[in-house]
């Protein structure tokens, strides 16, 4: 057999290529060591947010809407931004009873409305607006946060809410086209009230003819002559510019002009605890933050309404005594209503407040 010397060439040759490609192709990477979880942990959960609608019904250049400013900040700051507030000023999401009604059925999550408005859903809430039973502001405050205001506030948790904070807007004052020298000037007149069962008989104990009538649509019923008068703090017949249509205030002060703020229940009791204690905290904050500017401005508030030509009555002692005589069948209304128990206990922390 004779041998092919040219075909061993060949086949060297191909096995000399192959060879070398062999060479030249990567090696299997080495497997990545598995990451040690102790020194790499997952990244944390973004943390919740906690929105809260609120609405009121002041106007923005008002004490109540910068009491819910100051809230609204110090909220956002103890939750680290976890709460976030988005205020509705000048009734925006409707008249006071029904802002209050959609903070009952969570609409919205807290709203702050006058406690003649939430007698509606707590009949208790009636007592604050029994008449003299405060000589001063600092009187009031101090019977607001103290246990009766709070027992009288827990009430409003059967109706949805929960009393988170309260407010002011000053002592109450008698407006009209002419002053009101006791019970007697109120003889016949038409006289717009909120719309409140105790309200309505107080006025009537007084002899007026008391005209439930909304907010909102208070000044044009007393410039339309709807009405005769109306009753209010002096922040209000200023920021109303209510000398347009009235020409005396009648400083009577017979009784605080207060305000909730409650937050609907069963939001408030699904926040996690810290949550919970942050919102409270801050509500407490502003109400008295509120309460505070409230009391400083109340002269110049007066002032104001001298300088734009209304005119400033005040009643004698004999006519103040006048009206607290008229006002005690409402004392009997009231504890007939709500319990002469609940009654006596505001009346008794009152008279200890006055001291």
């Amino acid at each position: 057999m004779k041998f092919n010397f040219k075909k061993l060439i060949v086949v060297c040759l191909v096995a000399v290529l192959v060879l070398a490609l062999a060479g030249c192709s990567k090696p299997d990477p080495t497997p990545a060591p598995a990451p040690d979880s102790k020194s790499d942990p997952a990244p944390a959960k973004e943390a919740k947010t906690y929105k809260i609608k609120f609405g009121h019904n002041q106007d923005t250049n008002s004490p109540q809407h910068r009491g819910v400013e100051a809230f609204k900040q110090k909220v956002e700051e103890l939750s680290n931004g976890q709460v976030q507030v988005t205020i509705f000023p000048n009734m925006q999401l409707g008249q006071m009873r029904e802002q209050a009604e959609q903070a009952a059925n969570g609409t919205i999550e807290m709203t702050q409305q006058p406690t003649s408005v939430l007698s509606n859903f707590n009949q208790a809430l009636e007592v604050y607006d029994i008449p003299f039973l405060f000589k001063d502001m600092d009187a009031a405050q101090e019977v607001m946060f103290g246990p009766a205001a709070a027992k009288i506030n827990k009430g409003l948790e059967e109706k949805g809410m929960v009393a988170l904070g309260m407010e002011t807007g000053g002592l109450k004052q008698m407006t009209a086209n002419v002053p009101i020298k006791g019970p007697a000037a109120l003889k016949g007149m038409k006289f717009r009230v909120m719309p409140a069962p105790i309200l309505i008989e107080t006025y009537k104990a007084f002899g007026a003819n008391p005209t439930p009538i909304e907010y909102g649509e208070m000044y044009n019923a007393l410039q339309q002559k709807v009405v005769d008068g109306q009753e209010n703090g002096f922040q209000t017949l200023v920021m109303l510019k209510l000398w347009e249509v009235q020409k005396v205030v009648t400083v009577t002060n017979h009784a605080p002009f207060l305000y909730i703020t409650v937050a609907n229940k069963q939001w408030f009791d699904g926040l996690p605890a810290d949550i919970q204690k942050n919102v409270s905290e801050a509500a407490i904050f502003a109400s008295k933050s509120e309460w505070e500017e409230m009391k400083t401005n109340s002269d110049k508030w007066l002032e104001e309404l001298k300088k734009n030509k209304m005119e400033v009555y005040v009643p004698s002692e004999q006519e103040l005594t006048a009206f607290q005589a008229a006002s005690k069948p409402v004392v009997e209304f009231v504890s007939g209503r709500v319990g002469a128990d609940m009654v006596t206990e505001l009346q008794k922390a009152a008279e200890e407040a006055n001291k």
